[in-house]
């Protein structure tokens, strides 16, 4: 048998408090393509949190976390029963779940869900997959550096952007950022593309402006890639033809808030940088960097440029909008891999657990990603295991280059595509 490393990831993400959610969509920058893509890279997405029944808390919870892992914002704790909103910006009552009770700040991973894609890059990697790709990893950094942190969604769910913005007032977060890669192509330049998108009313988002400018372009300027850039670029207000700001994720939150465009994933060179684990992280840190300072100094960045005008298409309102599941586990888990060598190839042995198998929703699908980013092998499921839980199944042979060291297992689901419980393997 090969010497086997296992490493189990598990993301786990948060919301928040106080009243509910009324009102609609509204426009945004977040209107986007209506095709899903499937995408080379390997996002991360928050798996379900182990339910527990509700004590009497410290203090009251500025949000809950589902059973299946997805955040929502209370309206009221009352003994054993939370009353929350949910990311459609419906109430709804639990008795199980695990409490959140401080938010310094909110990220928001741009679109969500199978109308709201975002962007699709010629690679066909999708705006949404590469949004909360950056979004989990610079929550994570904010974590390690004692900032509570977190997001408006954690897997491929949509919201509407009020919802979004609501979820970051009921939680008192001092700031927001919303996560973007921007569309369509601009001018060739040698230099990132990086816009961000500020309040026209105050100066606190546009001090926070500043700093994700000057933090992003420094360290993507890292990277040697044929980027694309407009013209105007910078921190700038872009308002509407009725002299508001045009963005809703920019406009709605109280708190300073700011929208960043971290690059054109329409651009076939950059979107094949963001298959690239590296960019996450770079992108990632410069984010977190520059929410960091904007906390703790009272640093600016750089200036505004001269704004814009332009009226955006609506984002996906609650009519649009379908609930995800909150009782049952958005992803299966992925529970153990063997792994055997051929003579220039890799069989896997893949044992995944989906207990909420239906003939409606099941675990589609797993898939062997490199430590490079690239995804090697996909074994496609065509129905569901609910009587063989949990199952194995095999891929292979598999071709990898001998660069690559260690592989990761993902398994996906047939509605909310990958997540869950990963497993780490040091190929042998």
């Amino acid at each position: 048998m090969p010497r086997l490393s296992l490493a189990l990831v598990v993301l786990v993400v948060v919301a928040a408090c106080s009243e509910p959610i009324v009102g609609d969509g509204t426009s945004s920058t977040e209107a986007s393509a209506a095709s899903t893509a499937a995408s080379s890279s390997s996002p991360s997405v928050a798996p379900a949190m182990t339910a527990t029944t509700p004590t009497a808390p410290a203090g009251p919870p500025v949000g809950w976390v589902a059973p299946s892992g997805v955040p929502l914002a209370v309206t009221m704790a009352n003994g054993g029963v939370v009353e929350v909103v949910t990311p459609c910006g419906n109430p709804d009552t639990l008795t199980v779940g695990e409490p959140i009770r401080e938010v310094d700040v909110v990220i928001d991973p741009g679109h969500g869900g199978p109308v709201d894609t975002g962007a699709v890059a010629p690679t066909g990697l999708a705006e949404k997959e590469i949004n909360l790709q950056v979004s989990l990893a610079a929550q994570a950094i904010l974590e390690e550096r004692g900032i509570a942190t977190v997001l408006t969604r954690v897997g491929d769910y949509a919201i509407p952007i009020r919802t979004r913005a609501e979820y970051a007032r009921l939680m008192g977060a001092e700031v927001l950022v919303s996560i973007h890669h921007n569309s369509p192509v601009a001018n060739a330049s040698d230099i990132p593309g990086v816009e961000i998108f500020v309040k026209n009313d105050s100066t606190e988002s546009q001090r926070l402006g500043g700093l994700l400018y000057e933090s992003t372009m420094t360290a993507l300027g890292q990277f040697d890639v044929d980027w694309s850039r407009a013209p105007d670029a910078g921190v700038m207000t872009v308002l509407n033809t009725e002299g508001s700001d045009a963005y809703g994720m920019v406009r709605l939150p109280e708190m300073p808030s700011a929208l960043v465009e971290l690059g054109y994933i329409a651009n076939r060179a950059e979107a094949e940088l963001y298959q690239e684990p590296e960019y996450v992280e770079v992108a990632a840190e410069s984010v977190a960097d520059a929410i960091e300072s904007f906390l703790t100094s009272e640093d600016s960045g750089a200036p505004l440029v001269e704004g814009r005008v332009f009226n955006p298409q609506r984002g996906v309102g609650r009519d649009q909008c379908v609930e995800p599941d909150l009782e049952a586990s958005l992803y299966p888990d992925v529970l153990g891999v063997d792994v055997s060598q051929g003579s220039d190839t890799y069989n896997f042995e893949v044992t995944i657990s989906s207990p909420y198998d239906s003939p409606e929703r099941y675990a589609d699908a797993f898939r062997v990603v490199g430590d490079d980013g690239r995804v090697y092998a996909v074994r496609e499921l065509l129905h569901d295991h609910a009587a063989e839980q949990p199952f194995t199944r095999s891929v292979g042979p598999v071709g990898i280059p001998e660069s690559v060291e260690t592989v990761t297992i993902e398994a996906r689901d047939l509605v909310y595509g990958w997540g869950g419980k990963t497993v780490e393997i040091t190929l042998p």
